[in-house]
């Protein structure tokens, strides 16, 4: 496929292009795909550190020719070996990913780069950690919870189906999970009932519910380094960028 003018930006930026390899492919549970890619050049250049993520350009297959962008965090990786697990939710209408993740066959490839990514850091003075997503925001919230240490985690999923339970989590010794089925405001209700003084907050998912959590930015000993909120999607709306053979980015 062609390079638009964004594909140009993103090499002016210092973003370049990975091959992708998909090895292998399988459901971990209803609705929620795993990737095994290959990249001989890929993690030599993004350490797969908690939450860290990359740029894919899937083909759109309702417009030939034409590649959008998705951000994708890395789940799980092995540098020495240049593979690395890519976790996709799948959904109903399917959009470029999910029409991919569920019709590549072993051998096809996609386009990675991974400019922008912002990997976890924990704060140690931080009394605890607050974490907030939907399905999403799992594969980085595994890779948070495989990285912190012992300390007070208080995890709150947006449920949208029964079958996002089944959704695996990666074992933490003080971790507390509430689920919140999803309604306007039941997420921001659940989380601002509690105080969370001098907690890290590490937040992602969609962006309505996103905006409903932005008075924990003036929590007290809330920073802007230990504060991280992220919108992932837009419900009725497309995320990501385009690029084309003859022009710059449509409309999604």
């Amino acid at each position: 496929m062609g390079r638009g003018w964004q594909g140009a930006v993103m090499r002016v930026l210092g973003a370049r292009d990975h091959e992708l390899t998909l090895l292998s492919a399988h459901d971990v549970c209803t609705g929620f795909r795993r990737l095994r890619f290959s990249s001989p050049t890929l993690l030599a250049e993004v350490a797969p550190e908690p939450a860290a993520w990359v740029r894919i350009w899937f083909p759109d297959p309702a417009h030939p020719g034409r590649e959008v962008q998705r951000g994708y965090t890395i789940a799980e990786a092995d540098p020495e070996t240049g593979e690395l697990d890519i976790d996709v939710v799948i959904h109903e209408p399917a959009g470029p990913a999910s029409a991919w993740a569920t019709t590549a066959v072993p051998g096809a490839t996609v386009m990675a780069q991974s400019y922008g990514s912002e990997p976890f850091v924990a704060d140690p003075a931080a009394r605890g950690l607050l974490l907030v997503g939907d399905p999403s925001a799992v594969p980085a919230v595994n890779g948070i919870l495989r990285a912190v240490p012992d300390v007070p985690v208080e995890l709150f999923l947006e449920q949208h189906h029964d079958h996002e339970r089944d959704i695996p989590l990666a074992p933490h010794p003080s971790l507390h999970v509430t689920r919140v089925p999803h309604s306007p405001g039941a997420l921001a209700g659940s989380i601002g009932s509690r105080d969370w003084a001098n907690w890290q907050v590490w937040a992602a998912g969609e962006s309505a519910a996103l905006r409903a959590l932005r008075a924990l930015r003036g929590r007290p000993g809330g920073t802007k380094a230990n504060t991280y909120l992220q919108a992932y999607w837009i419900r009725g709306r497309a995320m990501g960028r385009t690029r084309d053979d003859t022009s710059g980015p449509v409309p999604d």
